[in-house]
């Protein structure tokens, strides 16, 4: 059993979502997130965290290699996988797809149980967004003793980002300052006398210096 392939990508397919890593004369093929095949260049080092499946008789028997570029991933793709019915590695690496460039707000909303976060950011259907929580709440990679951003409002954090949004930024730019202006409010107590509106103002400002 592999831990992980560390090599140099010597071919890269996206079309099938694979690339080849050489190690040491020998070429791995290894399955993995389109996202990550598009940030690869050749000739690049890379370190893949892997995850065997084995495959049916039709395939030859030979386990197929899924590889991830950190630990977390590779978890929550297993995590995926293994408690979910009806979803195999294909579509496991679909949803880790759909999360990857915001797991920590994935985490926040598996940790609060809030279905609402998984639709509206990260674009799963509503059954599949309850099926998801039922079924990796529990789980120890998502232990609120190890994220505290789990502290955060979340009702407050989507409002709060989806404001900004409709004033012309981009989600991707807000998420961070949202998350750290509502944990800092709420570290010095301030979080309870102030409205939506006092927040967004608060936003802005740290929007402005982020620019200037």
């Amino acid at each position: 059993m592999y831990n992980y392939i560390e090599g140099e990508v010597v071919e890269i397919n996206i079309k099938d979502g694979m690339c080849v890593v050489d190690v040491n004369g020998v070429g791995y093929e290894i399955l993995t997130l389109e996202s990550t095949l598009q940030e690869i260049k050749i000739p690049q080092k890379v370190k893949f965290y892997i995850v065997e499946v084995s495959s049916g008789l039709y395939s030859g028997g030979f386990p197929t290699l899924y590889g991830f570029c950190s630990k977390e991933e590779k978890d929550i793709f297993l995590a995926f996988k293994n408690n979910l019915s009806n979803v195999g590695p294909k579509k496991a690496l679909e949803y880790l797809e759909k999360v990857k460039k915001n797991i920590n707000e994935f985490k926040i909303a598996i940790i609060t149980k809030n279905a609402k976060m998984l639709t509206s950011i990260f674009g799963f259907k509503s059954s599949s967004a309850e099926k998801i929580i039922a079924a990796l709440s529990n789980l120890e990679i998502f232990a609120k003793k190890d994220f505290y951003k789990s502290e955060i409002d979340i009702n407050l954090y989507t409002d709060l980002v989806s404001a900004l949004v409709n004033l012309g930024y981009k989600e991707t730019q807000v998420k961070n300052i949202v998350e750290k202006i509502l944990f800092e409010q709420k570290e010095f107590n301030k979080i309870k006398n102030l409205d939506l509106t006092q927040l967004i103002q608060i936003a802005l400002k740290e929007l402005s210096s982020v620019k200037e």
